[in-house]
């Protein structure tokens, strides 16, 4: 990791060496205390003060250093993005794969790109999708290759996909809280490869291998496992690119120690047809239930269906846009599961009447219903929800200000069988408004309120307000300036039991700042604040609660009242 960090800052002292070479960037430093009582009224004797926080916000002094530097020549431009924290429950190691927030350096010449660091990939969600990596990207992109129109490019990645966390270990940021099930490193690496003609065709062959390091940490309640995904991808561009054919297709392996190998195929095709202002796009697709991409683990898979996408513009009066999706589950046909189809709708209307305010309407359902199958004691499974969505939001810009309303109902009817369990249904109401104004050049204030009901019909229910702001005047234009935010969330719980205890509160972060301009490059900023959270039981409930035999001893950890004073210091580099 040492070499890794010098590498990264030694290329762009290089780079920056070069003449005629357009620096701009900020480099921050800055260091905070948060200061509050640390001490447990309610804390039972039989817990250890090393794993028990009256709250998660870390106490102490903490360090950040923030880059974002840009260089650009007439040959390429270069990008160094840093974020770098330490305080004293992650004390930064540099030997330490999970100790840096994010460090990448860009370098991109013409259509080619390298980048060093941590970054995002993204692309197909049967390959790889919003994966963050870190390790090192390579991508050659090359046109006019065998004609006017011809394009080929070369992409492979290869680094860190998943930091290794043992069970007990600390988890970043979140003070007396740890890893409850663990995680094995592991390390991907991919290579894309793509051509054709723009406006004509175009094919791609995508593989990728991931590998967890068995030896990473000691112990974790899953299993380390390895993983193949190989596959491809093409279009076809008829009637002047107002119709496109796709396809793609993956065959995925995927071995686990305990339950050893298994493979299955992912396939998508359809159409996508523009003309004028109307969009349309279907497909049909199959995801396997033995599926899987470490390049986008979170896939949905075992389910077979259609999707259909469209929209309509009448320009300046409104957008009409429809999204239908159906799909079925259990592709295994396996005998003691029912199979499920599921049916998902949106419809949406927003108008765009020049000098009028926006408005949206909208309705969505989604319908999950199935057979029955029955158990060896014949108890029936079943699945049968049924949940509707009505929307609507109103938004208005005038002059370079903004205000906009949203009120949104959901409604979730639950008549499903499950033996041993009962169903959950729900209703929800939600509402908010966002504002942003600039009364003046030096003034801005941006900010809103949500509020959010939720009744289940196990006759639970909570409220929950959340309010936030923020402000900046410049009090003598780059000179001097003031900075404000403020965050507010209260939770109203009822007839949840003890868990009430936890979730009723009211909590509030409030930060104000003044940072002074020496000069064009250099400014200080002081910063001070207050983090305070009340929660609505008393100490002698907590007490009362904890003698129950069946109330784990950390059931207070992280939600206790606390009052928390933040202040400190921020310099600034800017050039």
């Amino acid at each position: 990791m040492k070499k890794y960090l010098i590498l990264l800052l030694v290329l762009p002292t290089l780079i920056l060496a070069q003449k005629s070479v357009d620096v701009t960037g900020r480099v921050s430093l800055s260091t905070l205390n948060f200061d509050y009582d640390e001490k447990s009224e309610i804390k039972p004797d039989t817990v250890s003060s090393k794993d028990y926080g009256k709250t998660t916000l870390i106490p102490g002094l903490s360090q950040s250093l923030n880059l974002s530097i840009f260089a650009r020549t007439q040959d390429f431009d270069v990008s160094l993005l840093g974020d770098i924290r330490n305080n004293d429950w992650n004390t930064l190691d540099f030997s330490s794969h999970n100790d840096i927030d994010r460090l990448s350096l860009s370098l991109r010449i013409s259509n080619h790109e390298v980048v060093l660091g941590d970054f995002y990939e993204s692309g197909s969600e049967f390959f790889l999708q919003s994966r963050e990596i870190r390790g090192g990207k390579v991508k050659l992109a090359f046109d006019n290759v065998w004609s006017r129109k011809s394009f080929f490019e070369f992409k492979t990645v290869y680094g860190l996909a998943q930091k290794a966390f043992s069970q007990g270990s600390r988890i970043r940021n979140i003070y007396k809280q740890f890893e409850t099930s663990g995680q094995f490193r592991r390390y991907l690496g991919a290579v894309s490869v793509k051509a054709g003609e723009r406006g004509f065709y175009k094919a791609g062959f995508h593989y990728l291998r991931a590998e967890d390091e068995e030896g990473s940490i000691g112990e974790s309640l899953n299993d380390p496992l390895g993983n193949q995904n190989f596959g491809g991808d093409a279009s076809l561009f008829l009637w002047d690119n107002h119709i496109q054919l796709f396809g793609e297709g993956f065959l995925s392996e995927k071995d686990t120690v305990g339950f050893g190998s298994v493979s299955d195929l992912t396939y998508k095709g359809g159409l996508d047809f523009r003309y004028d202002q109307f969009k349309l796009i279907a497909f049909y697709q199959r995801l396997g239930f033995n599926f899987y991409s470490a390049g986008y683990p979170f896939l949905l898979n075992d389910r077979e269906g259609f999707r259909v996408q469209s929209a309509y513009n009448f320009p300046n009066i409104l957008l009409l846009s429809a999204d239908v999706e159906q799909y079925d589950n259990n592709l295994e046909n396996e005998n003691n599961i029912p199979t499920t189809t599921t049916r998902i709708g949106d419809l949406s209307v927003t108008t765009g009447i020049k000098k009028f305010p926006e408005l949206t309407l909208a309705f969505g359902f989604r319908d999950d219903i199935s057979g029955s199958v029955f158990n060896d004691e014949e108890e029936e499974t079943r699945t049968n929800k049924i949940s509707r969505k009505w929307e609507a939001r109103i938004s208005h810009d005038f002059n370079i200000n903004r205000i906009s309303l949203t009120s949104i109902y959901l409604d979730l009817d639950d008549d499903s069988k499950i033996p041993g369990g009962a169903p959950l249904g729900t209703e929800q109401f939600i509402g908010s408004l966002n504002f942003y104004t600039r009364p003046t050049n030096n003034i801005f204030f941006s900010g809103g309120g949500v509020f959010s009901r939720l009744l289940l019909t196990d006759s639970k229910s909570s409220n929950n307000f959340f309010i936030y702001q923020s402000s900046r005047w410049d009090i003598m234009p780059r000179k001097l300036v003031f900075e404000s935010t403020l965050n507010f969330a209260m939770n109203e719980a009822q007839n949840g039991g003890d868990d009430d205890l936890i979730n009723n509160y009211w909590q509030a972060d409030g930060r104000v700042s003044l940072e002074y301009f020496f000069n064009n490059t250099i400014s200080l900023k002081l910063i001070g604040g207050t983090n305070t959270r009340q929660m609505d039981f008393s100490t002698s409930e907590a007490l009362k609660v904890l003698q129950n035999p069946d109330t784990e001893p950390t059931f207070f950890n992280g939600n206790e009242t606390y009052n928390a004073l933040i202040y400190g210091a921020e310099i600034n580099w800017i050039f």
